[in-house]
């Protein structure tokens, strides 16, 4: 993955679900956002959920809920929704910014040490590029 093609979507939030005091963004490959593409393939109630996670988030200091998952595994500073058993979100926070970067549908019992270490790396990318992006340069 190039650094010169990340780029970033913001996620509008309206209004009547009060004020946006965190931006909200995917991470965008190239033309690809595979956070939307993963999320426009899931049942409409489980995207009901995620909206209003996302909605949460957005509008409020310090939300919390059992779908979401701040502290993972020693040594990761990125955190997870996971709506369902098997489907997980991940994002990070940037300052007032949330960054949606990564979808895992995974069937499997556990996800392994491997795959958070990689997740982590891409993390640490698209929060330099993240911090770029926000800085204008």
């Amino acid at each position: 993955m190039k650094k010169s093609s990340i780029s970033f979507e913001a996620i509008k939030i309206r209004p009547r679900h009060g004020k946006q005091i965190y931006g909200i963004y995917y991470v965008k490959i190239g033309n690809k956002v595979p956070v939307k593409s993963a999320f426009s393939k899931l049942d409409k109630d489980t995207q009901d959920l995620i909206k209003v996670l996302i909605t949460n988030l957005a509008t409020m200091e310090h939300f919390e809920s059992p779908k979401i998952l701040y502290k993972l595994k020693k040594g990761m500073t990125y955190h997870e929704i996971r709506p369902g058993k098997h489907r997980f979100f991940f994002f990070q926070k940037c300052g007032k910014n949330y960054i949606f970067f990564d979808y895992v549908l995974n069937k499997t019992s556990k996800l392994k040490e491997e795959f958070y270490k990689e997740l982590e790396k891409k993390k640490a990318i698209y929060e330099e590029e993240f911090e770029r992006f926000k800085s204008g340069n």
